[in-house]
């Protein structure tokens, strides 16, 4: 079923791709690098060196989309958890946040390092999350210059999957080179060596241009990297539609789909046919608070047209939502994030994000996160949609049962009962009477049980030798911070 709503004709998307690309040959993108500046000049491309202005001959664009990869595969550091992503396939992920919903006490408060274990190993622990994003962006438990890498390395002790990553950038951009060293080196040793990363990425990063039509230097440099390292990139606008975009969705996706091409180009200067997805965390802006609003359903709907452009180019695609703006687990959260999440997948997008977070993405909770993999259950029974065979029309069965008879026993509905019917985890499906006798009254309580069951009884899968290279690894750079 993935892939099966469209909002957008052929003729749409070749106008968005057509405008686009009539923006990046005329008007351009601000790029504020000497390097990325060289690197395009050289590949063909119209630099102003007085303004930083990059103008995008049409040529250099069709060339970069001619040349990208048509899937993209990550490596879990356990096979089973390799996916590789393209189009008729949708993956999810977990969302990183700067504070988190205390578990105990139920409030907001400031992430320690220990949150980004805990919320690691329940999502190691949820069938339905693929991959997972650091839980929290910062700790104040650890020192704001070395926060990146010590996260990251956080994340790696608890989890075999894939995982991606965003360096936001430091104070500079040269406390920005530091980290992006210092990740590429824990990635290093966590993979084996250099050649083990490469040939397995098991880590792809995110870099965002800042809308409109800009792309800072730690931003840039990051992306370079990234190629160079051959890792997997995703190139993600994140417009506020009405401030920092067009107010018509239309013009959102224009200008999105301008800002993803000249990423493209970027990385294509650096590497022809480097491994790019097409990412989005394009939203509105509330026109009645002046606030980010990442529970819209426009954000849902960006989605779903990104989904197709992604199509239309024959590139994997990645929308970091679904989000809420709600503040903590409640009707809200469910209703605007099961919107976002179905017309995400259903429209076709490779790879998910949002899974934990509450407050647009800007909270995190342990009791959302297990709630969000019982709903990316209920969207993955969808995209399965409906085995219309012999066997399962069942003509046979139902002349034989005929009129007044019980299907109960058949062995017809003990063969497929598993494969047609979603058997949820958390939901409540007992009667009113069975309800009220409960202790738990509601899905947060409930969610909050299995929370507490996964961190009291599992324990890291990672490798012990892994763990202690990375502690090393973490212990050298706090033991380095604190000697400045």
């Amino acid at each position: 079923m993935s892939g099966r709503l469209c909002f957008l004709t052929k003729e749409d998307c070749k106008e968005i791709h057509d405008t686009s690309v009539d923006i990046l040959g005329e008007c351009g993108v601000k790029i504020e690098s000497e390097y990325a500046l060289d690197k395009l000049s050289d590949f063909g491309c119209i630099v102003n060196r007085k303004n930083s202005i990059v103008k995008f001959p049409k040529y250099v664009i069709d060339d970069c989309l001619r040349y990208a990869p048509r899937s993209i595969k990550l490596y879990g550091r356990a096979s089973k958890y390799d996916i590789k992503i393209e189009s008729g396939r949708t993956y999810t992920s977990t969302a990183s946040g700067y504070g988190i919903i205390d578990r105990n006490k139920k409030i907001a408060r400031d992430g320690i390092l220990n949150d980004v274990a805990e919320g690691t190993l329940v999502a190691e622990n949820l069938d339905n999350i693929h991959s997972v994003i650091p839980f929290l962006t910062g700790v104040h438990d650890v020192p704001s210059e070395i926060a990146s890498p010590i996260i990251l390395g956080e994340t790696f002790k608890n989890t075999n999957k894939t995982v991606e990553f965003y360096l936001t950038g430091g104070s500079n951009i040269s406390s920005t080179l530091k980290d992006m060293d210092n990740v590429i080196k824990l990635s290093k040793i966590v993979a084996g060596s250099t050649f083990e990363l490469r040939k397995k990425p098991f880590l792809m990063f995110l870099i965002s241009s800042i809308s409109p039509l800009t792309y800072t230097e730690d931003q840039s440099r990051i992306l370079f990297r990234t190629v160079e390292e051959g890792l997997p990139l995703v190139i993600m606008p994140a417009i506020l539609s009405g401030m920092t975009g067009p107010v018509t969705i239309a013009g959102t996706l224009v200008q999105s789909n301008a800002e993803f091409l000249a990423g493209l180009v970027m990385a294509n200067s650096m590497k022809k046919g480097a491994p790019v997805m097409y990412g989005h965390s394009n939203t509105i802006l509330d026109m009645h608070t002046g606030i980010y609003s990442g529970g819209a359903v426009e954000m849902g709907l960006i989605s779903a047209c990104i989904a197709q452009m992604g199509e239309y180019y024959d590139i994997p695609t990645n929308s970091y939502c679904p989000k809420s703006d709600s503040h903590i687990s409640d009707q809200q959260v469910g209703y605007e994030k099961a919107i976002q999440w179905i017309l995400g997948s259903l429209s076709g997008v490779s790879y998910l994000s949002g899974a934990g977070c509450v407050t647009s993405e800007s909270l995190v909770s342990l009791e959302q996160l297990v709630i969000d993999n019982e709903v990316i259950g209920m969207v993955n029974r969808v995209n399965d949609g409906i085995n219309i065979t012999e066997e399962t029309l069942a003509g046979d069965l139902i002349k034989y049962i005929g009129p007044g008879g019980n299907y109960m026993k058949t062995n017809h509905t003990t063969f497929w009962l598993n494969s047609e019917h979603f058997k949820p985890k958390i939901s409540q499906k007992d009667s009113y009477t069975q309800w009220l006798n409960n202790e738990e009254k509601d899905i947060v309580d409930v969610a909050a049980i299995n929370v507490e069951n996964i961190l009291e009884i599992e324990q890291s899968p990672v490798n012990n030798d892994v763990i202690k290279d990375i502690d090393n690894f973490q212990n050298e750079l706090l033991k380095n911070i604190n000697n400045i």
